[in-house]
């Protein structure tokens, strides 16, 4: 596990740590002098998770990796739930705040499957596990 002996400053300036060996980089997309709104972790070949800010309102920035991990994995299974749930009604709410599609005159198509792609759950399960373990090392913090 790489734990920080020193304190870590980012800002408007200098809005990039980059972690041992170029292992990871943790990016201040958008401050205001006040509260960090957007801020992302990039990995050594450069993938990027989504905006990280959103749950904790920028009032903090937390960061627990790898799961699988027995020392997150302890953290991560007391949240799981709750974060879920959460995902869930965010879900939910973007789904009723969407416009209803259009009718088409054209004749019904047949469908094969009434499901969701599998790609969603999947896409789910990965911001959830993201959610989880943000939100593990935010309450570990307090």
């Amino acid at each position: 596990m790489l734990e920080n002996k020193d304190e870590i400053v980012l800002d408007a300036t200098n809005n990039v740590f980059v972690g041992p060996d170029e292992y990871f980089k943790v990016v201040i997309d958008e401050f205001d002098g006040q509260v960090v709104k957007a801020w992302h972790v990039e990995d050594v070949n450069g993938n990027k998770t989504p905006n990280l800010a959103e749950r904790a309102q920028g009032k903090n920035i937390d960061l627990m990796l790898n799961v699988k991990n027995r020392t997150v994995a302890h953290f991560v299974s007391r949240y799981q739930v709750d974060l879920l749930t959460e995902q869930q009604a965010q879900i939910q709410k973007l789904a009723s705040a969407a416009p209803a599609p259009a009718a088409e005159p054209s004749a019904p198509a047949v469908s094969a499957s009434t499901g969701a792609p599998v790609s969603v759950p999947i896409g789910i399960a990965v911001i959830a596990i993201g959610i989880i373990a943000f939100q593990a090392t935010r309450k570990k913090g307090a």
